[in-house]
């Protein structure tokens, strides 16, 4: 029993402090406080979350190291190596967010002509145009994006380059070029849920490509990303006066 005993004892590893480390107000911990102050001096933009996350590594990494070989803190240590790694994931977020987003031609002059002036991320026009809230439409001389008193009011369209008129009954009423929504009115005087059709034709005149939203898509988006709500709401205004 006297040897079990023994034997058990030893395979237990206790956790021992070197003599003579005590110091608690060692230069580390006074380094690791500069760090935090320095790093929550940041400005809130990406370039200073990406700052502040990479000071509070620095800062949490002395902490650990002070508490490891000064104060002979396991559970201080552990905390503290905890959040070196927890800044790390955040940094590496923060980094993903900053990458550059690449478009087609035709959607790359499209953001930087119309979002980018009002500071919208390519992130956020990334959503904007993703297959699941939005889709590439081509039309040919003489086909039509909307039918009087056919088609509903139930999407929105930004003609990315061509021009189209807009008639009603047999009367021109105006052309839409380049880079202007095609039915704004209608879709803002018209609801969700709401089924109504347009009152006039929408008719290409050259060959067009447009971009073409649904507005159940739209909408469920907008209602994540309120700045970009604000944006295009300001660009229905415009377009319309």
């Amino acid at each position: 029993m006297d040897d079990n005993a023994t034997l058990a004892k030893s395979n237990i590893t206790i956790f021992v402090c070197p003599e003579g480390q005590h110091e608690p107000q060692h230069v580390m911990y006074q380094l690791a406080n500069v760090c935090f102050i320095v790093a929550y001096l940041a400005p809130s933009n990406n370039t200073g979350l990406l700052f502040m996350h990479s000071i509070l590594i620095l800062g949490f990494f002395l902490f650990s190291m002070w508490a490891w070989n000064v104060v002979c803190a396991p559970d201080i240590f552990s905390w503290n190596f905890f959040f070196v790694l927890l800044n790390m994931g955040q940094m590496l977020y923060v980094l993903y967010t900053m990458r550059k987003v690449k478009f087609p031609l035709e959607l790359e002059d499209i953001y930087r002509s119309m979002f980018q002036p009002l500071q919208v991320s390519r992130l956020s026009f990334k959503k904007l145009v993703s297959p699941e809230c939005a889709q590439m439409m081509s039309l040919h001389p003489g086909e039509a994006y909307a039918m009087q008193s056919l088609t509903k009011t139930d999407r929105l369209g930004l003609l990315v380059n061509g021009k189209v008129n807009v008639i009603s009954g047999q009367h021109f009423l105006h052309n839409i070029q380049a880079k202007e929504f095609l039915d704004s009115p209608e879709f803002e005087s018209s609801r969700s849920g709401v089924e109504e059709k347009f009152k006039v034709s929408i008719v290409a005149v050259t060959p067009c490509r447009c971009i073409v939203w649904q507005r159940q898509s739209l909408e469920y988006l907008l209602i994540k990303e309120t700045h970009l709500s604000n944006v295009l709401a300001l660009l229905l205004s415009r377009d319309i006066t």
